[in-house]
């Protein structure tokens, strides 16, 4: 799911970071971000709405701006993260708290959960309002809803950054 999320604010035109536990994830997420933008860009082809040449140039730009990682370095100066690690409590949590001390404290938090609690992920950082649930419906690249789920501590500030961040990667939202 990582990748396609990732390949969803990349064809919006904004930079986007890729971190997983080990190289060989980031690799697939990166691969799938490919594939889904070229299989999107083939389309457009195939219906003589964008040439060969554009297309590929088209990807080069979308993939330029997905850049892989497997630490917090290049989270110094992110203004949201969206984390989409499994739908497992502990491990979110602990992702929660990593995320707390790598990222700048104006940065949303947001997880792709459809089920777990934002107001226990959220406990787990020093800014629970700064935390919300952002989740994408499979295929991310392709569905166009995106809900968005409030903890017991979201602001309200929150929420509407994020749902202008949903619509800046051309997603409608729902609350």
């Amino acid at each position: 799911m990582g990748g396609e999320i990732a390949q969803t604010i990349a064809a919006a035109d904004i930079p986007v970071v890729v971190k997983d536990i080990e190289q060989k994830f980031v690799d697939a997420a990166v691969e799938k971000s490919r594939e889904v933008t070229k299989y999107q860009l083939d389309k457009l082809v195939s219906k003589e709405k964008l040439t060969q040449e554009a297309a590929d140039a088209r990807l080069d730009e979308v993939m330029g701006l997905i850049k892989r990682a497997t630490d917090y370095g290049d989270f110094g100066d992110v203004d949201i993260v969206i984390e989409a690690v499994p739908e497992k409590m502990e491990i979110k949590k602990a992702v929660y708290a990593e995320l707390d001390e790598a990222t700048p404290g104006h940065a949303i938090l947001a997880s792709n959960t459809s089920s777990l609690s934002i107001t226990e992920m959220g406990r787990e950082t020093l800014r629970p309002g700064k935390v919300v649930g952002f989740h994408f419906f499979f295929p991310a690249s392709v569905m166009p809803l995106v809900e968005i789920i409030s903890g017991e501590d979201t602001s309200r500030e929150t929420v509407t950054t994020a749902f202008n961040f949903a619509q800046a990667i051309k997603k409608q939202c729902i609350t």
